[in-house]
């Protein structure tokens, strides 16, 4: 059976040379089974190439990833209706909505971010189970006072450069909005609110009362179900359902690990500025400056993109 992919190049500088487009071309051509139907430039740092072939998505998408292009990245997916009708965008927060990693940020507060650091690296890179790490790291925090805790980590809290401009517009299409996140549950409802989003699930940090200061301080556990991998796929096609929105038309956005299982039950998937192994286990990956380029992905050109910021 034929099939239609829809191959788009998204460059990571200000344009698209001329000479990309052309190795791109050259590259598609010499392909087993493949035909380039026709081209449409989204942007002068994007395009797309229509192919005809009997070979599915998933393996364009391997092939294209042998390519080796410096200076873009290449998102091979099915050309369907639900390339740009999404039904339901979640996101992942830490390192994707925001550029950091939030329990790093508390751990400075016991000077343990080093250690916390190396272990949320093992854990992103898919080496070390999340649950397990998540445990590790929460244990290091014990003790640390949180009267003023959350308010100052929030203060610090830098979004990525184009989340909220990504957000406005897929809401301007009736696109439901998550975000789960394997961090805490203050802050991923602080990124829910400020970004208008329409859920949000994380972990609880546990408190306790030091019994020599008597101030609340935290217990070095979380409470309740672990939003880990499993959790995350688990909501994401519970909130579909929950929105009565098709799974195809459902993206999950992450950097890490315990993002893919999302990623495999979603109808799509955006490994953004993500580790190597996640770049190669994800359906999509994206390493660009600004995560409004998901739009190209989706398939909106500059025009569509200008009307939906409006």
């Amino acid at each position: 059976m034929v099939a239609e992919i829809v191959v788009t190049v998204i460059g990571r500088g200000p344009t698209l040379s001329q000479e990309l487009k052309d190795e791109i071309c050259t590259l598609l051509n010499a392909l087993e089974d493949v035909k380039i139907e026709s081209e449409s430039v989204l942007s002068v740092r994007a395009q797309d190439y229509f192919l005809t072939t009997s070979k599915d998505a998933s393996s364009i998408r391997k092939l294209v990833d042998s390519f080796n292009v410096d200076g873009a990245d290449i998102v091979a997916q099915e050309n369907s209706k639900f390339r740009k009708e999404k039904g339901l965008v979640v996101f992942d927060m830490d390192s994707t909505l925001i550029y950091q990693e939030v329990i790093e940020l508390i751990a400075a507060y016991a000077q343990v971010e080093d250690r916390v650091a190396e272990i949320t690296e093992r854990a992103m890179n898919n080496e070390l189970d999340f649950k397990q790490s998540l445990t590790e790291r929460v244990k290091l925090l014990k003790g640390i006072k949180t009267a003023t805790l959350y308010d100052e980590i929030k203060a610090k809290l830098r979004v990525t450069k184009g989340v909220p401009e990504l957000c406005r517009g897929l809401k301007k299409t009736g696109c439901k909005l998550a975000v789960l996140s394997g961090g805490f549950t203050p802050f991923a409802n602080y990124m829910r609110d400020n970004l208008e989003l329409d859920y949000a699930r994380a972990n609880v940090l546990a408190t306790e009362t030091d019994s020599q200061s008597q101030v609340e301080v935290l217990s070095g556990y979380t409470l309740g179900d672990v939003v880990d991998g499993e959790c995350k796929a688990e909501t994401l096609l519970n909130l579909a359902r929950e929105y009565g929105v098709s799974v195809e038309s459902t993206v999950m956005v992450g950097d890490g690990g315990n993002d893919l299982p999302a990623m495999a039950v979603a109808g799509f998937g955006i490994a953004w500025n993500a580790k190597p192994k996640v770049q190669q286990a994800a359906p999509s990956k994206l390493n660009t400056e600004s995560l409004q380029d998901a739009f190209y992905i989706f398939g909106y050109t500059d025009d569509e993109i200008a009307e939906l910021l409006k």
